[in-house]
Order: structure tokens, then C-alpha cells, then sequence
């Protein structure tokens, strides 16, 4: 799967986390903190080299549950359970990948049981 192309056009087909967030799906919808892991624009070395040790805002995300969940996207989103909502259900221990903007958070609410979500801010 193709998770992203890098500032140069090359495919990325896997990406180092940046941050990890573990977030408790439970009866009321619970926010992550807001992505915006790394840095706007490309530092350089002084031999003129990209400095690799400063990744890039965040732009996509993996994310796992050990339970069944809903999550919903957005600058201030409220997850809801059920069919009929605008959340997307995410099966216990599926792996799923999001496109995501700086600023934005993920809300998480529990399908039927509580249990944890792991969210990995994935950088270039």
C-alpha cells in the first residue's frame, strides 16, 4: 500500500512514527491531541543536505484498536456510535491509514466495549 509520496516524489511505503498517541475509546467521545508533529519547511545542513531529523508536518496517520470503535476527523470532532453517523467504524486490530491536516484531532467512542486506540503520527 501507498501510504505517501516525500517532498522529492519518492514513494513512501512506510513511515517512521513521529508521535504515538493511545486514546481510550469509551462511552463518551474522547479527542486526541492535534497533529502537527515536525516542521513546515526543510532545514538543510551546512553541506547543503536535507536534515533529516525534522520531519515534516504529519499528513497521515495509523491507527489500531483492540476493540470495535468509531472515529470522526476535524478541528473539533465529536465521535458517535452507530450506523447513520458521519464516524467510521474501525474493527478491533484492523490497521487502517487516514490522510490527516495540521490542527485537526481524531475523536474515538467504543462500538460496544471500552478499549484503546493507538494513533501514530507518521512522518516522513
Amino acid at each position: 500500500m501507498t501510504v505517501h509520496e516525500d517532498q522529492h516524489g519518492s514513494v513512501v511505503q512506510a513511515a517512521r512514527p513521529a508521535l504515538v498517541q493511545n486514546i481510550a475509546a469509551g462511552a463518551s467521545s474522547t479527542q486526541s491531541a492535534q497533529f502537527q508533529q515536525g516542521n513546515p519547511t526543510n532545514t538543510y545542513n551546512a553541506d547543503g543536505t536535507v536534515n533529516t531529523s525534522v520531519p515534516n508536518f504529519t499528513t497521515h496517520i495509523r491507527v489500531c484498536a483492540n476493540v470495535n470503535c468509531w472515529i470522526a476527523f476535524g478541528s473539533n470532532p465529536t465521535a458517535a456510535a452507530g450506523t447513520g453517523t458521519a464516524s467510521i467504524l474501525i474493527p478491533a486490530y484492523s490497521v487502517e491509514y487516514f490522510w490527516v491536516n495540521k490542527g485537526e484531532r481524531v475523536a474515538v467512542i467504543q462500538d460496544t466495549a471500552g478499549g484503546t486506540v493507538n494513533v501514530a503520527e507518521l512522518a516522513q
